[in-house]
């Protein structure tokens, strides 16, 4: 890989943990402790960098009350509070975005110690709503509402301490309510998301990790993995967005009190959207009483995948972030799965593409050698570019996802199964759809899953059966038993070692 990535280090700085692109100006924005850099998307030059420190009563405050690191959350031009914007750890998991209409939506902790979380509008102004000690993943500005992904403990589980991943959203046009749910959501539902693989006792993965939308097609990837104290398994879902909507026009969940059980309870407002009465200067008051807002938050139904299987799954690794690629192939287009593990590599997977062929591993990508490997902390994407960009402790990196050159011959290019590459006839070479000189000419087939090119070193087989032979010490010649073993089990394959041991025994030899 190392020919292909760029990297981008500064002397001093860790925790390159948030990216972001300003394609108008060909840059791309990282966020690390106490930095803020302007990088250039052709090599990840510096443009511009910008530091600053905690003042020292900021720093005596954090001390106090048992932090041991300090990360500013000063806004360095206009300094306003970082209070329900910003987590003040960076290990608690928070999401933020900024709506078409300029708002400024927070799901994080409000506190130091990380225990009072809150779903917060700000540069425009309606607080809380907190769900059950969440850890949030990601939120997105779809239509009228702002959607929120997130894990938590889950209250209708009555058989011991149980976390669920959730779906929920507010409509962005809420103002809170009038004396009751004054200056808190109204709209704030939330339903469970469902992956698991099936059987008889179904394997549930219950803890979501990271989710990637693609708006053109309305569908959500999402990653979960099992408890971090049970063995370890991930899973990749993906959910249509009419699911989880059809999901929120249903019942909802409902306790009386804590000796009951819950119960489904009809929908008083089945369709309920962000629409607006005219209630004087609360005209955009949503029509959901304020009554049933309080008491009716949580789903019945579940909101369940596109396939009954998960995309993909895999045992003794936890994925932690994910990036979806759409890519024009041959014959169709193919969905290629950016998986982040936990021990710092990239998994390339491609999509189911019918019920019949499940997904396939098409490469795993080593960021760095195996015993230098780091912690993952942001992947993100440009479509556009076709270029993955990775944050890690002490430097981003920059990795192109068309490398069809590594391919030398035809028969290794079509082998890849990548949907990125095909071997031109006419050039006699692995090149990308765009710089084939005919799609006519231009072969791919990924009818199949590749065969991957793994180091096996060889075992010997079985000893066959004792036959006779001669034998020969140069003076005379003699009749013995042999018998032999080939290196078969398995042969050695992409420069693995060979067999060690013997491979041939001679006995009772006669002069």
């Amino acid at each position: 890989m190392e020919p292909w990535i760029f990297r981008f280090k500064a002397e001093g700085t860790v925790d390159f943990s948030q990216l972001t692109f300003d394609p108008g100006q060909n840059e791309l924005i990282v966020g690390a402790r106490n930095h803020l850099f302007r990088l250039s998307l052709e090599d990840l030059t510096l443009i511009q960098g910008a530091e600053w420190h905690c003042d020292e009563f900021t720093k005596g405050a954090c001390f106090s009350r048992g932090k041991s690191e300090l990360t500013n959350l000063t806004e360095i031009h206009d300094q306003i509070s970082g209070m329900a914007r910003c987590p003040y750890n960076p290990r608690h998991n928070s999401t933020a975005l900024i709506t078409s209409g300029g708002e400024l939506y927070a799901a994080t902790a409000m506190d130091f110690s990380g225990r009072d979380p809150a779903i917060y509008r700000s540069l425009g102004g309606c607080p809380p709503s907190a769900p059950r000690k969440p850890n949030f993943v990601s939120s997105y500005d779809i239509g009228p509402f702002t959607y929120f992904f997130f894990r938590e403990n889950a209250a209708e589980h009555d058989c011991g301490r149980t976390v669920f991943s959730r779906a929920g959203r507010v409509c962005k046009n809420d103002v809170g309510g009038r004396f009751l749910l004054e200056d808190t959501w109204t709209t704030f539902m939330k339903a469970r998301l469902n992956c698991s693989r099936p059987g008889e006792i179904p394997f549930n993965y219950n803890e979501l990790q990271g989710t990637f939308y693609l708006p053109e097609l309305e569908l959500l990837y999402a990653i979960f993995t099992t408890n971090v104290n049970s063995m370890a398994a991930s899973a990749v879902c993906a959910f249509n967005l009419s699911a989880v909507t059809q999901v929120f026009r249903g019942p909802f969940k409902f306790q009386e009190n804590s000796r009951s059980a819950w119960l489904p309870f009809p929908n008083p407002n089945p369709d309920f959207q962000c629409g607006t009465i005219d209630y004087g200067s609360y005209v955009n008051l949503t029509e959901r009483n304020l009554q049933d807002a309080q008491k009716f938050l949580l789903m019945h139904e579940v909101v369940q995948p596109v396939a009954p299987v998960p995309y993909f799954m895999e045992d003794s690794v936890r994925f932690t972030h994910v990036a979806v690629d759409v890519v024009q192939g041959k014959d169709q287009l193919f969905h290629i799965i950016y998986l982040a593990t936990d021990y710092g590599t990239i998994r390339k997977v491609l999509s189911p593409l019918n019920q019949s062929m499940g997904s396939c591993l098409l490469e795993e990508i080593e960021l760095f050698p195996p015993r230098k490997r780091q912690h993952i902390r942001s992947l993100l994407i440009l479509h556009s570019r076709s270029e993955l960009y990775v944050g890690v402790r002490d430097q981003v990196l920059k990795i192109p996802l068309k490398r069809c050159s590594y391919h030398k011959t035809r028969e290794a290019c079509v082998g890849a199964r990548d949907p990125y590459c095909g071997w031109d006839l006419v050039l006699k070479k692995c090149t990308t759809l765009e710089e084939s000189v005919r799609m006519s000419q231009w072969e791919q087939s990924i009818t199949k899953c590749p065969v991957r090119n793994v180091t096996v070193d060889g075992g010997l087989g079985a000893w066959a059966s004792w036959a006779s032979c001669s034998h020969s010490d140069g003076s005379s010649a003699g009749a013995c038993l042999c018998r032999t073993r080939a290196c078969d089990k398995p042969a050695p394959q992409c420069g693995g070692r060979s067999c060690q041991g013997i491979s041939v025994e001679v006995a009772n030899c006669s002069r």
